[in-house]
Formats: structure tokens, sequence, C-alpha cells
């Protein structure tokens, strides 16, 4: 559900194309050599974090001040290709359908150029949106589907814009039986070709997922963009913990869709930019639209949420989650094709974990490096800031329709994932995922190291969170939801204390490919906490490379198999029942995923794993006292770091 939005959004009209951002930037064998070579453990049970892999003493000087970041993130240049399809084409028809229960509907249509509605016949692009339909025109890309000879439709959900009714819940049954009847009215009109596809980028893209599931006969298609599978533990709660900015999105949507002011005077109408109906010159359909969704959910409706199996409203997030109608998308088996970016949230996780769940769908996934809306470079090996997406926006949208048209032409389509890898500027493709030549490697937490000998010297390692500790939050993959523009540099400069484990060199140019997995064997003194593990890439030099991370707040560590498990993957439900609290001073054993990544290691670079407890600006700390830790390692019951490696080919 990502894209923020301010309350200056009242004033700030659609150039500024401000629903979706407000920036605010602050200062062996057949496994590659990958991880090899000898390493002296060292001989304390308990090593202090201080100093620890920091090498800032010869860091030199970050890429660029917080300064010049902000100054260049505001640049013409950066704002235009944050939004590559900023100008959209006024919509042809704007009118409202009625649903089998009385509400109505509100829809604009854009016909492709030169159609004539009276005599030609097109398929059609269906998406729906919180942000109002002319904003989503911007986000989609109207215009490359028009001249693809789509007619475009875009609709506001019950409860919101110019619809009538009310919200119920944040995917309600209403909703999806408007879903379906909308549909089955779209591909009945008579410029209709009887056909539609479900199409959606962010909040869209999540509910062209709930129209996969819809069974409407004349669905026949979907493209799905930059959305998570699973709302609660890969966007609303990553790891169970709450990601602000996305809170703060949702309560500012619903607030903007009450329009209270437009509500008691029209003139105050135009601040909202709400999109009224053809023929609704006095907006008095509009301002009756508004007073259903007086009985929206309110705005503050996430504040106390903890589980995923807490309501909002009349449903729970696992109900509304596009995960819970899996089954259902798999009798529908509506080819779809899922695209991602591994550093835009978990919506890389999402996509392939949708792959593998539908094994018998015809889907094709691909997964790039850039921000949100697929406009900038987001790959952690650049040194450039905010520079222009390798691919044009314009390439990526433009695959999508081919897909689509590939699929209404009856022509035959393989399974696959397309994906980038980064360092290399290469892209690869694969029937399975992780590819089959992927190969999981052991690594096992010593003092200091990250060794390939098992069962090493027990002991402990100690560390005090430290709640400066940030990765950047306004630069980091959970800003990038709400399609602010990424640079990683050089992690060294990131602020706060860390935990850190290197490595020894690799030997030979590897691949690191899928999800790492951790398991960590921790004692804390507090009752709750945060645990964040990032995984980085070391050069020669020092520079220290962001490739990928995984979060989770312990009182959700309770796993499906009670603890590390040795298969991949990791199974929790995040559900009230299965809260396990901290006892301070006890040994857990965690089981912690990282998120999906394709990285390229060059020869004599190593892996890094840090850990914190914090990262400031992007999730809220969970006790008033900083925790103390001791990390366990050596031993049958140690700490261990999982890589999927394979050997480097281009």
């Amino acid at each position: 559900m990502p894209a923020v939005i301010s309350t200056r959004v009242l004033s700030l009209g659609r150039s500024a194309f401000a629903l979706f951002t407000v920036l605010s930037i602050a200062a062996c064998g057949a496994i590659p050599a990958a991880i090899s070579g000898d390493d002296d453990d060292d001989d304390d049970d308990a090593t202090s974090a201080e100093g620890v892999g920091s090498e800032l003493g010869s860091a030199g000087e970050p890429d660029y001040t917080a300064e010049e970041l902000a100054a260049l993130a505001q640049s013409p240049e950066v704002q235009q290709n944050l939004f590559p399809f900023g100008n959209a084409p006024a919509p042809d028809r704007a009118l409202h359908v009625t649903m089998a229960d009385g509400v109505r509907i509100a829809v604009s249509l854009y016909f492709p150029p030169g159609f004539d509605p009276e005599r030609d016949r097109a398929p059609v692009a269906y998406s729906e949106t919180w942000y109002r339909r002319w904003m989503e025109a911007l986000g989609m890309s109207v215009d490359l589907y028009r001249e693809a000879g789509f007619v475009v439709a875009i609709a506001d959900p019950r409860g919101f814009g110019a619809s009538f009714g009310a919200l119920s819940s944040f995917l309600s049954e209403a909703q999806r039986n408007d879903q379906r009847e909308m549909m089955q009215w779209l591909a009945a009109q008579p410029w209709a070709s009887g056909e539609v596809a479900a199409v959606g980028i962010s909040v869209s893209g999540m509910l062209a997922e709930a129209m996969l599931a819809s069974g409407a006969p004349s669905l026949k298609a979907g493209v799905v963009r930059a959305t998570e599978l699973d709302q609660y533990s890969q966007n609303l709660f990553p790891g169970g913990l709450r990601n602000e900015r996305i809170h703060g999105l949702i309560s500012e949507v619903l607030g903007l869709m009450r329009a209270e002011p437009c509500l008691a005077d029209a003139a105050a109408c135009a601040d909202f930019e709400l999109g009224p109906v053809d023929g609704d010159t006095d907006l008095s359909l509009l301002r009756a639209a508004l007073a259903d969704h007086q009985a929206n959910i309110a705005p503050n409706s996430l504040a106390g949420t903890i589980y995923s199996d807490d309501r909002a409203g009349t449903a729970t997030f696992n109900d509304v989650s596009p995960k819970a109608r899996l089954a259902t998308m798999r009798r529908n088996a509506v080819p779809t094709r899922l695209a991602a970016s591994w550093l835009d949230g978990a919506t890389a996780a999402g996509a392939l974990e949708q792959y593998n769940a539908l094994p018998g769908v015809m889907m094709q996934v691909s997964i790039g490096a850039t921000t949100h809306l697929g406009g900038l470079d987001a790959d952690p090996f650049t040194r450039e800031a905010f520079a222009p997406a390798a691919s044009p926006p314009s390439e990526w949208f433009g695959e999508d329709i081919a897909f689509l048209k590939s699929v209404l032409a009856g022509e035959k389509l393989e399974r696959s994932v397309r994906y980038y890898v980064l360092g290399a500027g290469v892209w690869k493709h694969t029937k399975h995922w992780p590819p089959s030549d992927v190969q999981d490697e052991t690594l096992y937490l010593t003092s200091t190291l990250l060794s390939r000998a098992s069962w090493g010297k027990r002991g402990e390692r100690s560390y005090r969170v430290d709640p400066t500790t940030s990765s950047g939050a306004h630069m980091n993959r959970w800003a990038s939801g709400t399609n602010e523009p990424l640079y990683f540099g050089d992690r060294r400069f990131t602020p706060g204390e860390k935990l850190s484990f290197d490595a020894a060199p690799v030997r030979s140019d590897s691949e690191l490919v899928g999800a790492p997995e951790l398991c960590l064997a921790l004692r804390s003194d507090q009752p709750d906490g945060i645990v964040i593990a990032y995984l980085e890439d070391v050069a020669p030099d020092g520079r220290s490379t962001y490739l990928t991370e995984g979060e989770l707040r312990l009182l959700h560590r309770k796993t499906t198999s009670g603890g590390c498990n040795a298969a991949r993957g990791t199974e929790r439900s995040f559900e009230r029942a299965a809260a396990a609290p901290v006892v301070p001073g006890e040994r857990m054993q965690i089981e912690l995923p990282l998120l999906p990544v394709a990285a390229r290691i060059a020869k004599g670079h190593h892996l890094r794993l840090t850990l914190v407890g914090a990262d400031e600006g992007t999730f809220a700390p969970l006790t008033e006292i900083p925790a103390n830790w001791s990390v366990g390692y050596g031993g049958k019951d140690g700490s261990r770091l999982t890589v999927p490696l394979k050997p480097w080919k281009r």
C-alpha cells in the first residue's frame, strides 16, 4: 500500500504529485569458493561490539553529505524520473455504475487514439485506486495502454473518491463483489471486446491481486506491480514491526476520503480534487458520496494493532491479504505478470512467494533494481545518487502490455522469473526459484567472524542496542514504498553502533541468489525488542554495500516448526495465539529470514552480517530502555547464517 500523503496535498495540486510523496530527507566443490579460507577464531568467550567492523578510521568521507543528497533529490530531473508518467490525458468519460446493492461506483474511461466507441471494440485494462482516479492515471502509464489499443478504466472503490458506499474494512466482501460486477459491466459495453485485464501498481496492484481471485468470467489476464502478497508481514508490519510510513499513509488517505470541508461547503471541494463524474456540475453527487464516506473505518483504525489476526473494521489483516486467496487464485488460474524491485520494500519477496505458491498458473515475474514507480536506479552498488533507471519505465510497462497482448492472442507462454543481478548490471532468467543450481552454504558465527567451521568454541558476544542506529530513514527500502529516491551509499557511514561478523574473502566471482536465513542464539534483558540483520558486501578497500535485510519483533519469534529449521523458508503466523513474550535472560533460538536478493560478489570481496536492535526513523522502539544482548556462538546451538550461492556466470 505504498505512497506517502501529506496534509499539504490539499493545496499542492496535481502537478506536484503530492499524494505519492513528501520528500523529507535528513542528514567448496560445486559451491563457489565464495566463503572460503581460514578463520582465526577469537579466544574470548564474550567480546564487546565497540570498534568491531566499523573501519571508520580509514574510511575517508561518504559519497555525499546529507545536504547534497537532499538538494539532488529535489532537483527537477530527479523529480521527473520519480514520476515517469507525470502527464496523463483527461478521461473521455467519467460516470457512475450502479452495483447490485444500489451503491454507485465512479469510473473514468480512456479510449485509444482515434477510437470510435460506436464502431470499434477493444479489450479493457481495469484498475482501482485509493488515490483518486486522475492520480492513478499518472502512475499507471495510461497513454501506453491506450496507444496499444486498450480502453483504460480506472475506478474509485466504494468509500473512496467520487464513489458512494462506505469502507467497512480494507478489502471487504462488498468491494470484492463490486470488482466482479465492474469487470462484467465493462466487458458488456458496446465498445468492449469482452476481455478485461486487471492492472495495478502499489495499492492498485493489491486491488488487482484481489481481482485475480474474483472468478469474473471476463477476466483474462493480470499485471500486478510493486505490491505485496502478505499485507501484514511484508508491508504494514515487516517482521511484525510497525511500518510508520505506511500507517501514516493509510491514516491520511482515510482522512482525505472523508473530506469534511467539502461536505460542509461545496466551495472547498476543489482543494480535494476528488474527481466528480460528468454532469455533476454542482457537486451534489460528490458530496452525497462523501456523506456515505463518513461511515468509513476511522483514520486511526490501525492504532494498537499488533497481530495479523487483529481486526481493522470488519476484517483481519489475514482476511484482506492476497495470500488468503491463493487457493482461489490457483483454481482461477488467471495468467499473471508480476513486477517488483529487490529494493522496493518486500515486493520481490511477495512476487516470488506467489510464483512458487501457484505452480500451475501461467506466471511471469520480473524483478529489477529501481524505485517504486521504476524511474530511478536503486542498485546499492552504484555511486551515482538518483541516476535514471538503466531501462526506461516505458520499456518496463511496455513489457506488461506485450504480456497482456500475448495472452489475449492465445499465445503459449512459459513460466519464468527474470531478475536483475545487483552489482553486475545483467539480467538473468530461470524457471525455478531459487535457481536449481543454487546451493546453500552455512556460515557459523564466532566472536567476530562468519566461519565455515561448525561447532567451534562456545561463547557469547555482548552488545547494547543503540537507539540512534539508522539505515537511512528516508533512503532505505521501506522508503521506496513512499516513492522516495533511494541511495544506499557506503554503510560504514550509517549512524549508530552495530554488531558485525565478517566472512573470508571469496576466491572467485560468485552469485548470491535467494533468501539468506539467520538462526540467532540470543539473550536479552528486555521483555520485547527488535532484531534487524543486514547482509553486506565488503570490498578490499573497506567499502560496505547493502545487499538485503531481515527484521523481526521478538514477540513474534515463534515459528510453525518451533525454532530454527534447516529447510528453506520460515513459517510464522504473527497471530495472537503465537505470541511469545521474551523472558529476560533466557536464551532464544530465533529463525530470521532475510529478504531475497540476487547480487554478484566479486573476487576478493567478503560478506558481512550486521546485527542491530533499532532503525531510527523507520521502526519505533518497543522498550523504554535499550536492550543488552548476548549473541551465542559455537556449539550445536550457536548462531549460524545460511546463504544461497552459485558460481558466477554472466
